[in-house]
């Protein structure tokens, strides 16, 4: 664990700008209430997330929310097949989700193989999904009156 101000200025390099005192204590408080512990790499991926709220209508709580779900499922340490996870990803997002922005959150996250992002063939591991599975979620809190976390 951080002490409070190198924790405050190693996120503030990783944001690429100050944040206030009252801002750091609200995000603290964010990061406690979604149980994140407060180090280096969290510190990095919330201020990765930060810079990417710019672009979604979704509070920084809610991104965290859908970022920590992801790291859940990328835990379980498990090898699932494309046609699989395209299934489950059109089921999380209640099938609103269209196939070319199912593709585009696996272009964002995982390695080309064969010069294709997905494949229904591949085998993927859990961990290289998060992103995909936070696009999925972030999308599925975007376009839905469904409080996220209250699943």
């Amino acid at each position: 664990m951080l002490r409070n101000l190198d924790a405050k200025k190693y996120f503030e390099l990783h944001l690429g700008s100050t944040i206030s005192d009252s801002a750091w204590y609200r995000l603290k408080k964010v990061l406690r209430d979604c149980e994140m512990v407060l180090n280096l790499e969290n510190l990095q991926v919330v201020a990765g997330l930060k810079l990417e709220k710019q672009y979604t209508k979704l509070s920084l709580k809610q991104l965290i929310e859908c970022h920590v779900q992801a790291q859940k499922l990328a835990n379980q340490k498990v090898i699932v097949k494309g046609d699989v996870i395209f299934k489950e990803l059109q089921k999380r997002t209640k099938n609103k989700a269209h196939r070319t922005t199912i593709l585009r959150w696996f272009q964002g996250s995982v390695t080309q193989v064969n010069g294709k992002y997905f494949d229904k063939e591949r085998n993927y591991k859990a961990e290289e999904l998060v992103k995909v599975f936070a696009s999925a979620l972030m999308y599925e809190a975007k376009y839905s009156t469904i409080k996220l976390g209250g699943k």
